[in-house]
């Protein structure tokens, strides 16, 4: 019985090895086919150097040796509270959550143009109308996790949700109508975005009050490591350029005066006013897009854009390593966040030709899994490989 068992244990072993393997080939030549119909000259693409960049800070794509799987899904969940006035005209957008979504409570908590909350249960999507009950007293204008509890916006003041029922909050609270990027014991940081006017990224420091900036064009996510605030960033304008910068103290940045925050100077952002240098650069690269940095399994993961193609990628050096294709389409976003809650990883993807500054998608990172939620209708582009 037991020697059968081990036999069991060894065939399935082997299957699920070989399976791997199955993919990791088949995934490789899909890249391959497709980074060769891209190519403008008759260059031999090969899995070591998928794409070379022609500009000076040069970065090389290559196929990762070692594959990340993830079993991703796509889903279309169309707004409860969807208008028919909004389907047509300039006002389409306002059947967008007029805030980025959060997790709470392991539901997906999005407040749509009617002020009101819907929140979705993370394990099936269904709606959780027992906590819409709730939450939906009042007439809302945006939302956050701020110290892990639930924060809105209702007229010009900030309630927070204690469990039971919405307590207005007391004191200064750094946020408008804009998303945190993120938060920790120390700090909740945001940012503005001004295309190629560059953009400013802020670092509210809890205890003071106080407000330090300087220069992202623009952040969308960030991850805090021994070195510090690694911040990455990233904008469409031209042919695409990424940064990260590190920064180890953020209190070493240029201090802002409250009148500032959120303003241009002489028709650019803030952020160039910080003369600090108080940040590495820990690369630059122009000529493709990063909308996104997570960990994963003790690996920093990276949702990268080029040539038409996102995908999933490790960045070692000036080296793109593909890791996974993701959907193997055009996903495509302007100015989107990621941020963890806890267990689950959150990225929240807008659309200009879409929502304009309003969420689209989301992508929802559990473990392995990656899931893709449209609001009301397929927002995939797919690419023919």
């Amino acid at each position: 019985m037991m020697k059968k068992l081990l036999y069991t244990i060894l065939i399935l072993g082997f299957s699920i090895s070989v399976s791997a393997q199955n993919k990791q080939l088949n995934f490789e030549k899909q890249l391959m086919n497709y980074f060769q119909k891209q190519s403008w000259d008759k260059i031999t693409i090969t899995r070591d150097s998928l794409y070379t960049s022609p500009f000076k800070e040069k970065f090389n794509v290559s196929i990762s040796k070692n594959f990340v799987e993830f079993d991703t899904t796509h889903i279309v969940v169309k707004n409860p509270y969807f208008a028919e006035k909004y389907e047509e005209g300039k006002d389409y957008v306002k059947n967008f959550p007029k805030s980025f979504s959060v997790i709470y409570e392991n539901s997906l908590i999005s407040l749509f143009e009617n002020g009101k909350f819907a929140c979705f249960k993370l394990d099936s999507f269904e709606r959780d109308t027992k906590l819409e009950d709730k939450l939906n007293t009042k007439k809302f204008k945006y939302h956050w996790i701020i110290d892990k509890q639930l924060r809105a916006l209702s007229g010009n003041s900030i309630y927070k949700w204690n469990g039971n029922k919405w307590i207005k909050h007391k004191g200064y609270f750094p946020l408008k109508n804009q998303p945190k990027l993120f938060e920790d014991d120390e700090f909740i940081v945001y940012k503005d975005c001004h295309g190629e006017w560059g953009g400013t990224i802020y670092f509210f420091e809890k205890k003071s009050s106080k407000t330090f900036f300087t220069e992202s064009t623009c952040a969308n996510s960030i991850i805090k490591d021994k070195n510090g605030y690694n911040v990455l960033a990233h904008l469409g304008h031209g042919g695409g350029s990424t940064e990260i910068k590190t920064i180890a103290n953020p209190r070493r940045l240029t201090l802002a005066k409250p009148s500032e925050i959120r303003k241009t100077v002489n028709g650019e952002a803030l952020g160039y006013v910080d003369k600090s240098n108080a940040y590495k650069k820990k690369f630059d690269f122009y000529g493709v897009q990063i909308f996104s940095s997570f960990k994963y399994q003790n690996k920093e993961l990276f949702i990268v854009h080029l040539s038409d193609l996102t995908f999933l990628a490790e960045i070692k050096n000036n080296e793109i390593e593909i890791v996974n294709p993701l959907f193997f389409n055009n996903l495509y976003t302007h100015n989107p966040i990621t941020k963890q809650y806890g267990n689950y990883i959150l990225m929240n993807l807008d659309h200009y030709g879409k929502g304009l500054y309003r969420e689209v998608s989301v992508l929802i990172i559990d473990g392995n899994k990656i899931i893709k939620v449209d609001w009301n209708e397929n927002n995939s582009r797919k690419k023919r490989i």
